[in-house]
């Protein structure tokens, strides 16, 4: 299979948001989170580029299934999104006296810190380990590998070259939400709310924490979570899918939010990680204070071909 690094224009104008925090220009620089809010992708923004240490290849190995934006536009999207998940948690970890408590223990916020450092890389442009990472949609080795119930797993963390699997056509419908450039009616998510996330979709479920705010980003950041040489250093132990009491994962908002214990394994599960960041990002970009997720059962929706947790 080929090995291909994505450069097409449409995945470019996705890189501006996080290189114009980063970037010194004739501006005053702008973080993470300001960069998100103001969606300025104008090439004019006074920012100029710079090519990013830390992106995974893509081996484009399933034909477009939809027109524009189509199925790999969205991984494209995903990759820059997963790197703008890691940015904003740290610019807002050090102060934030409210969620971070539901996730972690106090006396690890610098351990926790460091995991999403790891993730940003030394200049804040993708860990280059991350370019190391291999992402495809077909796993000859391990045909079975994409189940009914799967979304996406990945294979060799503990490897030097992991490849991260996408399992279609299940995993393509986990939207992302990388704004595109206003005024293109293609590329605007108010076009295609169907393919991109917006405040009033993870907001619409009576502003609970909830897998409505899991986007393909997030499943990305949670599988890079496994990598071994990532984010090991960050502990000395990898970060798994750890089980609560009951022996079920912990997996979802509900087993993270105030149930793993905080103590001992909440730092080194993967989907603590992703929730408390996902949760922190959507909460500063729509400006709404998200309640404790809904317990007391799980109903299963079936989502062509992969499932998800709506609780």
């Amino acid at each position: 299979m080929r090995r291909t690094y994505f450069s097409s224009p449409f995945a470019l104008t996705l890189l501006l948001p996080i290189v114009s925090a980063v970037t010194p220009g004739p501006h005053p620089p702008i973080t993470p989170l300001e960069a998100y809010k103001k969606r300025d992708f104008r090439p004019n923004a006074g920012y100029r580029m710079q090519m990013y240490r830390g992106l995974p290849s893509i081996d484009y190995d399933v034909e477009y299934t939809r027109p524009h934006p189509n199925d790999w536009d969205q991984v494209e999207a995903a990759i820059i999104d997963t790197l703008q998940l890691a940015l904003v948690t740290l610019e807002l970890i050090d102060n934030d006296a409210d969620v971070y408590p539901h996730y972690f223990s106090r006396r690890d916020r610098d351990k926790v810190k460091a995991v999403y450092a790891r993730v940003a890389g030394e200049c804040k442009t993708g860990n280059v380990l991350l370019s190391k990472i291999h992402i495809q949609a077909t796993d000859l080795s391990n045909p079975r590998g994409c189940d009914e119930e799967t979304l996406i797993y990945m294979r060799g963390p503990a490897t030097d070259a992991p490849i991260m699997v996408l399992c279609p056509p299940g995993v393509f419908n986990k939207k992302a939400y990388t704004r595109r450039l206003k005024g293109d009616d293609t590329r605007d998510p108010e076009t295609h709310p169907d393919r991109y996330l917006r405040c009033q979709d993870v907001t619409a479920n009576d502003h609970h924490v909830s897998y409505r705010m899991e986007s393909l980003g997030a499943l990305f950041l949670h599988e890079y979570l496994h990598y071994d040489t990532l984010t090991q250093p960050s502990y000395g132990r990898p970060i798994l899918d750890q089980e609560l009491p009951s022996g079920e994962g912990a997996y979802g908002p509900v087993a993270v939010y105030d149930n793993l214990n905080k103590n001992l394994l909440s730092r080194v599960n993967a989907d603590s990680c992703v929730f408390y960041a996902v949760h922190l990002f959507w909460r500063e970009v729509c400006g709404v204070e998200f309640e404790a997720p809904r317990g007391g059962g799980m109903m299963w929706m079936w989502i062509a071909g992969g499932i998800d947790l709506v609780m």
